[in-house]
């Protein structure tokens, strides 16, 4: 069961990382550029590791919680990505970072930054959720 999760982990890891760069480098080349604030390296990371770290989560909720378990893991992982916007919400620019995106973009341009990475917090969920039903068929 666990290498099943690791696999599904992993696969969430690839296609989310995908999909938030798509996103990013799309939004960074159509709207405006926050690429200096959050790169490719950041999207791609995290986007792995909470994957990776939802595999393992998973793994151990089923174990443990057995029945509840898909129930338990699925509400703190969709809780947890809703409560990470918060970050986004709450990030404050350092003054040469803000000069910068004031250079590349326009004057004023950071209170779009929530738009750029508020979704980016939904890829891993959405992914994981779409793909686990062919991992896991249901119990029922």
């Amino acid at each position: 069961m666990f290498k099943r999760a690791l696999f599904l982990g992993i696969l969430s890891a690839i296609l989310s990382s995908v999909g938030a760069f798509a996103y990013g480098k799309f939004y960074n080349e159509n709207l405006f550029d926050f690429s200096m604030v959050i790169g490719p390296v950041s999207i791609i990371s995290t986007c792995t590791f909470v994957s990776i770290f939802a595999a393992i989560s998973f793994w151990f909720a089923e174990k443990v919680l057995m029945n509840w378990g898909e129930f338990v893991f699925n509400l703190l992982f969709a809780l947890g990505s809703m409560a990470s916007v918060i970050t986004v919400l709450n990030f404050n620019f350092s003054p040469e970072l803000l000069e910068q995106i004031h250079e590349v973009n326009g004057s004023d341009t950071e209170v779009f930054f929530p738009s750029y990475a508020i979704p980016m917090h939904f890829f891993p969920v959405l992914v994981w959720m779409t793909f686990k039903p062919l991992f896991y068929r249901n119990r029922s």
